[in-house]
């Protein structure tokens, strides 16, 4: 019997992941069965910027999981990440089709092929995702399910997740000229809540936190379904940035004081508390001297506003301090030692570490931060290709990409 292997590419600005998995359907569980991490490359802020750079990086971090799977990989799926997202509503009306006015998947199709002829034509943007976040039956709003249900009209109210079109070419070019097929892809975030977040959170409200390299990406869940996301462009290379200029060190120094002696918490720190430069950079043989409660205000300003423009998308959509499952951290920035107090501070509601769940063998989050939108990705095209994944994806119109006939639909209204 064929194995049922899926591998999933997250081209970060810092980093290159690459996870290969078995997905066994009896009992149901995900197996790892290689990994592979390397330096990004051509990526700047989350864009492909040199398409040789991005496709040799590729193919290093494709290697490394290659031979630790001892499988060969011919097609990936991709994580879709960066500061390029924007985020949209569009609402699509239809009449209910059936003689008996019982409401079919076809239906639902329609209304959200209905929905995505409002979305403005621009030839710089790509939809990467259309997610139904409630329906209305006739006069019946916040229908959730509405297939099987009674009605003479439909209403959908979408997510509509954009990206740019360039991004996403260049993107596929560098998979490609690593010798690579891509398969599909997904908005990361969406991806990071299949492998960390529970049905329970997801119901109750929820908003997951991406800290990456380059920027950081979110998603709010609430009653199941997403109902806004988003990218705020702070990512944990600017706070290696302002280290560097803080302590007028270069940048790799400045890297290695934010990973070995980095916090978040000034409250945490004595004054006197120092970092010597042999300390970080054993090699060097200067004696010179950093305050760590300096670098801990650097690091503590910079994610402050970082909170702050999340606090501004939550009270877009009137949930600032209204999420009871609260705020789930992951991302390869998102380790800081007392990031999680900090969160709850600065935004007012609960926050924990996402730790990826129901994958074999377990996930040292600590060691792997970066792994978590690779986790996800397997995850997501595991349900894809079953057919079976959330119940905005069945009908089949979460991905616009690969129903052609909406393009051609969509061509015909004024």
């Amino acid at each position: 019997m064929a194995r049922n292997l899926i591998t999933a590419v997250d081209v970060g600005t810092s980093t290159v992941t690459t996870v290969v998995a078995e997905c066994v359907r009896e009992p149901e569980q995900v197996k790892l069965v290689g990994i592979g991490i390397s330096p990004a490359g051509g990526v700047r802020r989350g864009m492909v910027v040199d398409v040789e750079e991005a496709a040799a990086a590729i193919r290093r971090s494709v290697e490394q999981a290659r031979r630790s799977a001892g499988v060969p990989i011919r097609s990936v799926w991709l994580a879709v990440d960066g500061a390029h997202i924007s985020v949209s509503s569009s609402r699509g009306v239809v009449a209910v089709s059936r003689a008996d006015q019982e409401i079919s998947p076809e239906d639902v199709r329609r209304a959200l092929a209905a929905a995505e002829t409002f979305i403005p034509k621009n030839q710089n943007r790509e939809i990467l995702h259309m997610i139904p976040r409630d329906f209305k039956v006739d006069q019946e709003a916040g229908v959730k399910e509405p297939v099987g249900m009674h009605g003479l009209r439909l209403e959908v109210d979408a997510l509509i997740i954009e990206c740019s079109a360039p991004y996403l070419k260049n993107l596929f070019k560098s998979a490609e000229a690593a010798g690579l097929k891509v398969d599909d892809y997904v908005f990361s975030p969406l991806a990071s809540a299949e492998a960390v977040l529970t049905k329970r959170q997801k119901e109750l409200g929820v908003v997951l936190l991406d800290i990456g390299g380059g920027a950081t990406s979110f998603i709010v869940f609430e009653e199941g379904s997403p109902i806004h996301a988003g990218v705020i462009p702070i990512g944990g290379n600017h706070i290696t940035g302002d280290i560097a200029i803080g302590f007028r060190a270069n940048v790799d120094i400045a890297e290695r004081m934010k990973v070995g002696h980095g916090t978040c918490l000034v409250a945490d720190l004595p004054k006197r508390d120092t970092i010597r430069l042999s300390e970080v950079v054993p090699e060097v043989e200067e004696e010179e001297v950093y305050s760590r409660r300096q670098l801990a205000e650097i690091i503590e300003a910079r994610l402050q506003d970082l909170f702050e423009l999340l606090h501004k998308e939550l009270r877009k959509i009137n949930r600032a301090r209204l999420l009871p499952a609260g705020v789930v951290l992951v991302g390869g920035s998102s380790l800081f030692p007392g990031l999680v107090t900090l969160t709850k501070r600065e935004v007012g509601l609960p926050a924990e570490a996402g730790i990826p769940q129901g994958f074999l063998p377990k996930i040292d989050q600590e060691r792997n931060p970066s792994l978590t939108a690779a986790l996800g990705v397997i995850r997501w095209a595991d349900a894809r290709t079953r057919h079976s994944a959330s119940r905005w994806a069945q009908y089949g119109l979460v991905h616009l990409r690969t129903h052609p006939w909406l393009r051609w639909l969509k061509s015909l209204l004024p």
